[in-house]
C-alpha cells in the first residue's frame, strides 16, 4: 500500500505542477537485502548477430537457486564493447531474462523489449555500453540470459568483450 501511495502523490504532484498533458512513467518498485550469491561471466571473443528476433548471447548464462519458502531479488549487469552498423534509424537492443525449470519466461525490469537501444547504427565503431536489470523471484530455480538483437534485418550487431555479473539479495 505504501509503494502504490508513494506513486500516486508523485503523479499527482507531476500533474499538478506541469499539467494534464504530461505523461506519467510508471516506476517498478522492488529491494532486497544483503547479497548471498554473486556471479560472473566474461567473453573475450566477438560474438555478432543480424536477427530481429531476440537470440541469447553465447556464454551469457547463469544459473541461480533461490531456496523454498524465500523471495529473492536477482540484479543482473551486462556490459560489452558493441558495434552496431547498418542504415540510419536503426539500433540493436540487449535484454536481460530469467527462465524458471518449467520454461516460463520473463524480462528483468525495466522490461523495455526492442525498444531499448543498448547501442545505435551510425559510422562510429567499437565503444563500451552497459545495462542494469532486476526482479523479485520467488522459490526455484533460475537461468539468467542475456538476448540480443536488431531493431531492423540486416543491421550488425557486435559484442566483444563482454562481463555479465549476477547478484543475488535476501
Amino acid at each position: 500500500m505504501l509503494k502504490r501511495f508513494g506513486l500516486t502523490v508523485a503523479t499527482i504532484a507531476a500533474v499538478g505542477i506541469f499539467g494534464a498533458s504530461v505523461v506519467v512513467a510508471v516506476n517498478t518498485f522492488t529491494a532486497g537485502g544483503t547479497t548471498i550469491q554473486v556471479q560472473n561471466r566474461a567473453e573475450t571473443n566477438a560474438s555478432t548477430t543480424n536477427l530481429a528476433a531476440f537470440n541469447d548471447l553465447p556464454g551469457a548464462i547463469i544459473s541461480v537457486t533461490v531456496p523454498a519458502g524465500t523471495t529473492r531479488l536477482i540484479t543482473a549487469r551486462f556490459a560489452a564493447e558493441s558495434s552496431c552498423t547498418g542504415t540510419t534509424n536503426r539500433w540493436c537492443s540487449v535484454r536481460i531474462i530469467l527462465t524458471n525449470a518449467l520454461g516460463a519466461t520473463v524480462e528483468m525490469n525495466p522490461q523495455s523489449g526492442i525498444d531499448y537501444a543498448f547501442d545505435s547504427a551510425a559510422t562510429d565503431l567499437w565503444e563500451g555500453h552497459a545495462m542494469e536489470r532486476s526482479y523479485r523471484v520467488p522459490a526455484g530455480t533460475y537461468r539468467v540470459r542475456v538476448q540480443r538483437a536488431v531493431s531492423v534485418a540486416g543491421t550488425v550487431f557486435r559484442l566483444d568483450d563482454w562481463h555479465f555479473r549476477v547478484d543475488v539479495n535476501a
